[in-house]
């Protein structure tokens, strides 16, 4: 009987002891800083109010109101919120990445660092691993404004791939095959897809190229 005892007070510690890293651990732990917000104003991260000196994690959602903006450090990147703009920003290798629901951002890489920016179904990213400063303003779910300052961008959409060159402004308009009614009757609906035409706008003056530039860029700026 002794034995049997023993057995199973073992037993039961032995349980125990596995689970208690699991309860001592406390919920909702958020995830591994992601950024740093060096300047706010009427703007949100998630649900609450964001300041100066604010720490961004992973999955965050960056909110500004209609007369906020919002400057956060990605890494080495960085971007800038314009008024009434909301996007959630994510880790990727080598840089960051930004869901833009709805407004307009600016956003810089460094050297070597990396972007990627999702709007109406596109992915825009830098061309090279050159530093790069953009405008991205998404106008309405098929309508985006796409402005390069430094760098070329790619703009990705399934196969699809093209090209921004820096210095100029494009409008890209997101168009669906099943818009055309002989491609509808053509193709099932599981194979419609979308496809973007990219029309210019024009050459970035220099003007508007310093103001997107500082925007992204601060004397603190490392």
């Amino acid at each position: 009987m002794h034995k049997i005892g023993t057995a199973f007070l073992t037993a039961i510690l032995g349980v125990i002891l596995l689970q208690a890293p699991v309860m001592a651990a406390p919920p909702g732990t958020p995830s591994a800083p992601l950024g740093v917000v060096l300047a706010a104003e009427n703007a949100n991260a998630g649900v609450d109010a964001t300041y100066s000196g604010a720490t961004i994690y992973d999955g965050d959602r960056l909110v500004t109101q209609n007369i906020g903006t919002m400057r956060v450090r990605l890494g080495t990147g960085q971007i800038f919120l314009h008024q009434s703009t909301s996007t959630q920003v994510h880790a990727i290798p080598n840089g960051f990445s930004a869901d833009l629901d709805v407004g307009s951002v600016s956003v810089s890489s460094s050297e070597g660092q990396t972007f990627q920016l999702l709007a109406d179904g596109a992915t825009i990213s830098p061309a090279s691993s050159h530093p790069t400063t953009a405008q991205i303003s998404k106008i309405s779910p098929t309508e985006v404004i796409l402005t390069s300052t430094r760098g070329a961008l790619l703009v990705t959409m399934g196969d699809e791939v093209k090209t921004v060159e820096a210095g100029s402004s494009y409008k890209m308009e997101v168009e669906s095959e099943e818009s055309d009614p002989q491609q509808k009757r053509r193709l099932p609906v599981a194979t419609a897809r979308n496809h973007f035409i990219l029309i210019v706008i024009g050459a970035v003056g220099v003007a508007t190229g310093i103001i997107i530039w500082r925007a992204v860029v601060s004397p603190n700026h490392p």
